[in-house]
This record gives C-alpha cells, sequence and structure tokens, in this order.
C-alpha cells in the first residue's frame, strides 16, 4: 500500500485570527501550514490558489493537499480519517463538507447515506463545488490549477470578487472532472463568522452554509472509508 502524505492549508484573512488556535489544535498531528491573504477586495479564489499552491509545493513532496478555510469546525480523529480517504480516492477532488447546496449532490448524498456509502460523485453539471474543505490528489491539484490558469474564463470575472466554489464547479463541468463528496460530511462550517465579502453570520440558520449530514460526534474511524 502507497504512503499518503498529506500536507494541510488553512486558507485565512488576517481579520479573523482568533478563529486559529482550537482550528490548529484540532488538526494535529498532521503538518499543517497557515496561508492568509489580504487581497483587496478579498477575494475567496486568489486566497484559494495561493493556499493550494502552497501546498503543493511543500518540501515534504505531499501526495494530498487538504485546504481547508479558516472558520471550520472538524470531527474528532480527523487527522486518520483523511489519511484513510486519501489512500481511498485518488482520481479527484474529495469535499469533506456538503451543504444542501448544491442540492441535486445533497440529495444524492441522502441516498448514499441510506445505503451505507461514503462517498457520492459530484454532479458534472452543478454551477459550484463546496470550497470549504477539500482533499486534493497532488497530480490532480495541479492539472486544476494548469487549467484555472490557461486563460479560460472564469466564473465571477471580471468581477475580481472570484468565487472559489465557482471555479471548482466550472472546472468539473467544462473537465468533466472525477470529484467527489464524503458521506458524511466531516468538517462543519458553523458560520459564526462573517465571510470575508460581507455576509453576515447566520449562526445555523442558513442551511446552505452549513453541513447537510454532518458527523457530528460520531467516529470517521468507523466507516469504511
Amino acid at each position: 500500500m502507497t504512503r499518503t502524505n498529506v500536507a494541510v492549508r488553512v486558507q485565512h484573512h488576517p481579520s479573523r485570527r482568533d478563529l486559529l488556535p482550537t482550528l490548529l489544535q484540532s488538526l494535529a498531528p498532521l503538518p499543517v501550514v497557515v496561508s492568509p491573504h489580504v487581497s483587496d477586495p478579498p477575494s475567496p479564489w486568489a486566497g484559494y490558489q495561493l493556499a493550494l499552491r502552497s501546498g503543493l509545493d511543500d518540501p515534504s513532496k505531499p501526495t494530498h493537499v487538504l485546504v481547508l478555510q479558516d472558520d471550520v469546525e472538524v470531527c474528532r480523529n480527523l487527522p486518520r480519517a483523511v489519511e484513510r480517504i486519501a489512500t481511498a480516492k485518488n482520481d479527484g477532488p474529495v469535499g469533506l463538507f456538503l451543504s444542501r447546496l448544491p442540492p441535486r449532490a445533497a440529495n444524492d448524498a441522502l441516498f448514499a447515506a441510506k445505503r451505507k456509502e461514503c462517498y457520492v460523485r459530484a454532479r458534472t453539471g452543478e454551477k459550484f463545488f463546496p470550497a470549504v474543505a477539500v482533499l486534493w490528489p497532488v497530480l490532480i491539484a495541479e492539472s486544476f490549477l494548469a487549467w484555472a490558469q490557461s486563460g479560460v474564463r472564469l466564473p465571477g470575472y471580471p468581477n475580481l470578487i472570484a468565487s472559489d466554489d465557482a471555479v471548482i464547479g466550472e472546472w468539473i463541468r467544462r473537465t468533466q472532472a472525477v470529484a467527489w463528496h464524503t458521506v458524511p460530511s466531516l468538517i462543519e462550517h458553523p458560520d459564526r463568522a462573517a465571510s470575508t465579502i460581507g455576509r453576515r453570520a447566520q449562526w445555523g440558520k442558513d442551511k446552505g452554509r452549513i453541513a447537510h449530514i454532518f458527523i457530528g460526534t460520531g467516529d470517521p474511524l468507523e466507516y469504511d472509508w
């Protein structure tokens, strides 16, 4: 069995530095690097590119890069679960978070959960793929970034506030790329902090911004990843 080496990057905006201590502690012993971005106006896509590229350039030569937003909460035993997921899925990125949006993927996840399946494939026709927490095989990540920088028209442009969710979704749609969501989600987005583009925190009231099927206090190591 090929040994995995996961580099973790936290997509971070300096205005939310108070969120970091608890998150970093919950990710130990994974090697974590905080990737700050100060784009003006704040651009989620600019920050995402920076974080993903930083992980790919890690001197440890990772097999996978996990990019997390700085306002997430992780389930227990996440580091060991991530290693198992990385071993199982090398054909595309794996989203560890899925809300009720995109709706078809959320519906697929409900059926997968009933069948005791741990993954559901992302629909290629969706307009976005949640970027809250995504595990990337390095070769797939390199291909994705090369595509995004090849001159294709990205969603959100010429508006500088481009969405990382929308860019990943556009890549999946145009290239018919394989991508997955875990069932259940192992990451929660509690939505207690205002977004970097000015959206107020909804504290769970907006179901499109919190996990649709979150593992909660469950143990991900009990799943057959």
